[in-house]
């Protein structure tokens, strides 16, 4: 399988988890716009859940990001790939 393909099902993974995450909070929330929980240990729990939920987002689509500007670095991917060019230069200097 291309690193395309590779890419293209992380973004699609991540950005569904974003959508759940998103939605759970959206299900929780009432009326006047207050989320509410059964109890504070299921707040903490779910709280605690919807951040590994995001980070785990964040991590997938940051790299399907990569792997397709990758894949395309003589055209557009040089334009998604500069900002990491330049963190990987401040980190050597």
């Amino acid at each position: 399988m291309e690193y395309v393909h590779v890419g293209a099902l992380l973004l699609g993974i991540g950005a569904w988890l974003t959508y759940w995450k998103r939605k759970r909070a959206f299900d929780r929330t009432n009326e006047y716009g207050v989320e509410r929980f059964p109890s504070y240990w299921r707040k903490l729990l779910s709280l605690a859940k919807e951040t590994l939920i995001g980070a785990s987002a964040f991590v997938l689509l940051s790299a399907g990001t990569l792997l397709v500007a990758f894949q395309y670095q003589d055209s557009w991917g040089g334009i998604i790939l500069l900002p990491v060019y330049l963190y990987m230069l401040y980190l050597l200097l």
